[in-house]
């Protein structure tokens, strides 16, 4: 029998080692977050808008330890779907660099318990590595139909499903009891920490598309500031200026190396 306390030093490892991106526990507050061999280590909020993170599972046995990044309730997988919003194809693609990165060691695996089982079976499972959006979005569709049940098509025969409870392991991987090697894997598995922390919620996506106009607004105006300078000063013609007002609007790739152009004929007065 594992004991709660033989949770605290492992504990400790991954919070030397992911640093603020996971929640500050006491050693009362680590052995109040087992259930039976695992630790399930909530994700720092970081002072943003309080979102439904995923956790982080540490699982002690004999001879090895796992760690994961698990989603286990509805709120959370729902919010691991906002990353395959149209608006967060930065954070998306982030993701998929991140997952990428993952030696073939880690796994991404979709679990189910049924109603009065104790034990998780497993669904299926993908080498890390090969998990792009595509995927993504399919085992979420797979975790909420497992959560809702009823009948689905397979092999084209109806069959009937009682809801059960998924577990999603988006990064899943094993390590001997050794806090070197313990180490390794918590360092390549820190970048997917950070992104699926920084995934936004549906109020947050909200807020950027209504405030983008506004930022938008404020940085044409600089620039126009920028613009009617370098004009006043006989800096660019009349009909330059009209070219460059054109491009800025037009191409926004182009906008910043305008604005340093002007600043440069202007001196680097601004």
């Amino acid at each position: 029998m594992i004991s709660r306390a033989s949770f605290i030093p492992w504990y400790r490892v991954v919070r030397s080692t992911l640093g603020s991106v996971v929640a500050d526990l006491s050693d009362v507050d680590v052995m109040e977050y087992v259930e039976g061999s695992v630790l399930t280590i909530p994700l720092s909020q970081q002072g943003r808008e309080a979102r439904p993170l995923p956790i982080i599972e540490v699982e002690l046995g004999e001879a090895f330890i796992n760690i994961a990044i698990a989603y286990r309730d509805a709120d959370s997988l729902k919010h691991l779907r906002n990353l395959l919003h149209p608006s967060q194809t930065g954070t998306k693609t982030t993701f998929i660099s991140a997952m990428q990165g993952l030696p073939t060691v880690f796994e991404t695996r979709l679990m189910k318990r049924a109603f009065k089982e104790e034990h998780f079976s497993l669904v299926r499972k993908y080498v890390g590595n090969r998990v792009d959006s595509v995927v993504l979005q399919r085992l979420i569709d797979e975790a909420e139909g497992i959560r809702i049940g009823g009948r689905q098509t397979s092999g084209g025969v109806s069959v009937y499903s009682a809801p059960a409870t998924p577990v999603l392991k988006l990064v899943h991987a094993q390590s001997r009891l050794d806090e070197g090697e313990f180490k390794t894997l918590l360092a390549v598995f820190m970048p997917v920490v950070e992104v699926v922390s920084s995934i936004k919620t549906q109020r947050e996506m909200i807020h950027s598309r209504i405030s983008k106009p506004v930022e938008q607004a404020n940085d044409y105006r600089g620039f126009v500031t920028l613009l009617n300078k370098a004009r006043g000063l006989d800096l660019v013609s009349a009909e330059e200026r009209r070219g460059l007002d054109k491009r800025w609007r037009e191409v926004p790739s182009e906008r910043e190396p305008i604005e340093e152009d002007l600043r440069r004929r202007l001196g680097g007065t601004t």
